[in-house]
C-alpha cells in the first residue's frame, strides 16, 4: 500500500497550496454566509411577512429547524456521493443547490416558501465543508494538513461576519440576493480545482461511501458518534446563544445588542481563533489538547452568558461573546479530526454528515430550550441544554485517538 509521503510526492507542489486550498475558502465563506444569512436578517424578514412579539422567535426556530433539517439530509446525501462520484463533482452540485434557492429567497412571500427554501438551501450547504476537508486533507501532506485546513476554515467563518456586516447596510432580500450571486461566481472556480489523488486511485473500490459499513463496526460508530459530539457545543453557541441573543438578553436584562453586530464579531473572533487552534495544533501535534482547552472556555462562558448574577453591560455582553468565539474557535480542528478518523472510502461520507449532524442536533435543542423556557425561563432552559451538550463533547473527547499525525492513505474494512 502506498504511504502518505509517497501519494503526495506524485502531486506537484504548487497544487498543494495553489488552487485547491484558495477556492475551498471561497467556498465556504460563500457556504457559511449563506448559512448565517437568515440569522442576521430573521427579524426584518419575518416583521415584513407580518409576524411580531412571540412569534419572530417562535417562527424564527421553525425556519431555523427547517434549515437544519436540510443539512442532516444533505449531509447524508453529498457525502456519500462524493465518496461514490467523486468530491468536486459533489461540490458543484452542492453550490448549484445552495445559491439557487438563496437566491430565491429573496422573492418569498410566505412563512410556507421561506421555510422550503431554508430546507432546500440547507441540504446543498451541507456539502460544501465536508467535501473540502476531505478534499483538502488527501491532497496536502501530513506535515501541512493543520495548515490548509486552517486556512479554509478561517477565511469561510469570515463569511458570517460579513453576513452580520451586511445586514447592517443592506435589506434582507438585497442579503439573500448577495449570496446566491457569490454562489454563482464560486460555480466557476469550482470548473477548475482537479479531483483528489488518493480519490482516483480507489474510484474503482465497491466499498467507496457505502454506509453500511459506518454501522456494521461499534468501532467506527462510537467513533462517528463521538467526532459529532466533539462538534455539537459549537452549534450550542451558535444556534441558540447567537441567533436568539437578543431574547435572551431581554430576558436576562442585559443591554440588547443586534444579533447581526453580534453575529460578525463573534465569528470574527471566531476566525482568528480557527487560524490560531489549527496552526498551535499542527506545531505542537496534537488536537485533543487544543479542543479540551477551547471547549472548556466555551463552557465556562456559556455559564457567564446565561448566569450573570447582574444585568450585563453592552461591553460586557460584547465581550462575553467574543470569549465564546474564542472557545468556538475550534471548527476546522473538530472536523478535521472527523477526517482524520475514517478511512478514504468512508472520509467523504463521514467528513460530511459529522458537521452536518453537529448542525442538525439544533433541532432537539431548540426544542428543548422552548419545552423547558415555560418552566425555567429562557436562560435557564438554555443553561439546561447546555450542560449536557458540554459534557458530551469532553466524554466524546476522551475517547478519540490523536490524529495530528496519522497518515491518510488507509481504509474501512
Amino acid at each position: 500500500m502506498p504511504t502518505d509521503q509517497a501519494v503526495q510526492s506524485r502531486i506537484p507542489e504548487a497544487s498543494l497550496w495553489g488552487l485547491p486550498v484558495l477556492v475551498s475558502a471561497f467556498g465556504y465563506f460563500v457556504d457559511v454566509y449563506d448559512i448565517w444569512v437568515f440569522a442576521s436578517t430573521r427579524n426584518a424578514s419575518l416583521r415584513d411577512l407580518g409576524f411580531s412579539g412571540d412569534d419572530l422567535f417562535d417562527k424564527g426556530v421553525y425556519l431555523l429547524n427547517m434549515q437544519m433539517a436540510g443539512l442532516f439530509l444533505g449531509g447524508l446525501i453529498f457525502g456519500v456521493l462524493g465518496d461514490k462520484i467523486g468530491r468536486t463533482r459533489m461540490m458543484f452540485a452542492s453550490i448549484l443547490t445552495y445559491s439557487t434557492a438563496t437566491f430565491l429567497n429573496a422573492f418569498v412571500g410566505d412563512i410556507h416558501t421561506y421555510a422550503l427554501l431554508r430546507f432546500i438551501a440547507g441540504m446543498g450547504l451541507a456539502g460544501e465543508l465536508g467535501l473540502a476537508i476531505t478534499l483538502i486533507g488527501e491532497i496536502l501532506p501530513t506535515h501541512k494538513r493543520g495548515y490548509g485546513t486552517g486556512i479554509v476554515v478561517g477565511c469561510g467563518v469570515l463569511g458570517a461576519a460579513a453576513a452580520g456586516g451586511l445586514a447592517h447596510f443592506l435589506s434582507w432580500q438585497q442579503c439573500y440576493i448577495v449570496g446566491g450571486v457569490f454562489g454563482f461566481i464560486l460555480l466557476g472556480f469550482r470548473l477548475k480545482v482537479a479531483e483528489s489523488t488518493l480519490f482516483l486511485e480507489n474510484r474503482h473500490d465497491a466499498t467507496r461511501g457505502r454506509l453500511s459499513l459506518l454501522f456494521t463496526s461499534r468501532d467506527r460508530i462510537m467513533r462517528f458518534i463521538r467526532c459529532v459530539a466533539l462538534i455539537t457545543p459549537i452549534w450550542f453557541v451558535a444556534g441558540i446563544l447567537i441567533t436568539f441573543s437578543t431574547d435572551i438578553a431581554g430576558a436576562r436584562g442585559d443591554a440588547v445588542i443586534a444579533t447581526a453586530t453580534m453575529l460578525m464579531w463573534f465569528n470574527l473572533v471566531m476566525a482568528g481563533g480557527d487560524f490560531a487552534s489549527a496552526w498551535i495544533s499542527q506545531f505542537i501535534g496534537s488536537r485533543r489538547r487544543i479542543i479540551m482547552a477551547c471547549t472548556a472556555l466555551s463552557a465556562l462562558m456559556t455559564g457567564v452568558v446565561l448566569l450573570w448574577p447582574t444585568p450585563m453591560t453592552a461591553s460586557g455582553v460584547m465581550l462575553s461573546y467574543c470569549l465564546l468565539g474564542a472557545g468556538c474557535g475550534v471548527w476546522v480542528l473538530a472536523i478535521t479530526v472527523a477526517a482524520e478518523s475514517f478511512g478514504t472510502n468512508l472520509r467523504a461520507t463521514v467528513t460530511t454528515a459529522v458537521p452536518n449532524f453537529a448542525r442538525a442536533m439544533t433541532i432537539p435543542m431548540t426544542l428543548g430550550v422552548s419545552a423547558l423556557k415555560p418552566v425555567l425561563g429562557l436562560s435557564h432552559a438554555a443553561l439546561a441544554v447546555g450542560v449536557v451538550i458540554f459534557l458530551a463533547a469532553f466524554w466524546a473527547l476522551i475517547g478519540l485517538r490523536e490524529t495530528a499525525a496519522v497518515s491518510m492513505d488507509f481504509k474501512e474494512f
